[in-house]
């Protein structure tokens, strides 16, 4: 009969936790038994009826304190109290299954699934996503999709699915964008895995989930370490036709990092064969550089078309003052 009353009771407590989300639990868990049943009944989580028998219930769970059982002169319960007791567990724990399953809508691993056995979900993932959790949420953008999409990419040619991993990485932006709340953590998981992960498993995240807006959610000092992680690791590697990784970083360069994010983007700029994306990208950065940046940004460019004017380049000198002229532009 004790232990009933204590599975009851942490039913209850445990699922007023679920509806009330974290940051509650040392509270919820100061909550004694008949303040449980309470909460859950006015919340209508379980019913009248079986608020009652729960309530009924409660003198049996004070069998634990047997100086209080005399001074109050609680029934010793018999075999017939225990079965009613068993079977009000039973029905406490469904009565509440239903209630969060009604609650909780797709779970990540729901949401996963989908993504995996439909090649035409995107175009519908905005209206899943209206029927996940904000928990269930956090956990698909923490665990359940990086973890999916480690997996995948390990997979032999003959099992690897190209089309899946960019249903996983689009998954991951649009979950992101419906949950503001879990911004700053998903940020700063990818700081985490900066220094304390290996090269392989920095990659996969960087090229699959991270994108350098998203640096905003993190404190100045992580900041810091994801620029030039990125500039530092990730841009020397861009090829010129994908900066996909990297764009929107500008906001966050500083003066001691600026011709290091630089130089690796002019040498496809300034090639025989510029390509257009990397003359694009160039010039959306520089546009959004801090005010703080754009004096010296402008003033090292000029340095530079000065510098092609004296080799005798001067389309490429040209071209470095055009885009000195983007840089306090201010759209």
């Amino acid at each position: 009969m004790v232990m009933a009353g204590s599975l009851i009771e942490a039913i209850l407590i445990e699922h007023l936790e679920w509806l009330e989300g974290p940051g509650n639990e040392t509270r919820l868990r100061k909550y004694t038994l008949n303040e449980a049943i309470t909460q859950c009944e006015n919340k209508g989580e379980i019913s009248e009826t079986t608020a009652k028998l729960c309530s009924a219930i409660k003198d049996y769970r004070n069998l634990i304190h047997p100086g209080r059982v005399v001074r109050d002169s609680v029934p010793a319960p018999d075999q017939s109290n225990a079965l009613i007791v068993t079977a009000l567990v039973g029905k406490i724990a469904q009565e509440i299954a239903i209630k969060r399953s009604a609650r909780s809508g797709l779970t990540a691993e729901q949401l996963l699934r989908k993504i995996e056995r439909d090649s035409g979900s995107m175009a519908i993932f905005h209206h899943l996503l209206r029927q996940v959790r904000s928990q269930e949420k956090r956990r698909f953008l923490i665990d359940v999709l990086p973890s999916a999409y480690t997996e995948r990419s390990a997979y032999t040619d003959f099992d690897y699915d190209a089309s899946l991993l960019t249903r996983l990485s689009t998954a991951f932006r649009l979950a992101l964008n419906d949950s503001d709340e879990h911004a700053a953590v998903v940020a700063r998981q990818f700081y985490n895995l900066i220094l304390n992960g290996d090269s392989t498993e920095i990659s996969l995240y960087s090229e699959a989930f991270f994108r350098a807006p998203d640096i905003k959610h993190l404190e100045i000092d992580e900041r810091d370490t994801v620029v030039d992680y990125l500039i530092g690791s990730v841009a020397p590697n861009q090829n010129g036709d994908d900066y996909t990784r990297t764009k929107g970083i500008g906001p966050f360069l500083k003066a001691e990092n600026f011709q290091q994010f630089l130089t690796p983007v002019l040498r496809h700029v300034l090639s025989p064969r510029p390509s257009q994306l990397a003359k694009d990208y160039l010039a959306w950065e520089l546009v959004s550089l801090s005010a703080e940046l754009q004096p010296e940004a402008k003033a090292y460019l000029l340095r530079l078309a000065k510098s092609q004017d004296k080799r005798g380049n001067t389309d490429h000198a040209a071209t470095l003052r055009e885009y000195a002229d983007w840089v306090d532009l201010g759209f």
